[in-house]
């Protein structure tokens, strides 16, 4: 586990996290920031917050290929392109689309 520090405000009913300024490997450097960027707002203390970091390094991406929508011209993840069912590509968003223009013709 690892610990990193965010800061927290008292909502009300409960103290929450404000996830939208990030978290510091170390306290001294949020209350630098609370300091700098936050000096003239009253309420907000830094909390401590444990994190699994059992992944060292960042997740790799699988290298999967990209493929262009026939319909749209954009590159989706194959996985959201369907190459099987109709002569050329067509993304997952086209589709409806061009199974309705299919049954026109």
């Amino acid at each position: 586990m690892k610990t990193v520090y965010g800061l927290m405000i008292n909502s009300g009913s409960a103290e929450e996290m404000l996830w939208d300024h990030g978290v510091w490997e170390t306290e001294e450097a949020a209350k630098l920031y609370i300091e700098t960027e936050m000096s003239n707002i009253s309420g907000i203390w830094i909390g401590e917050l444990k994190v699994n970091d059992s992944i060292t390094e960042a997740a790799d991406d699988a290298g999967d290929e990209m493929v262009e929508c026939a319909m749209c011209g954009i590159e989706y993840n194959g996985e959201d392109v369907n190459s099987t069912d109709y002569d050329e590509p067509v993304c997952i968003y086209c589709e409806p689309g061009y199974k309705e223009n299919m049954n026109i013709a």
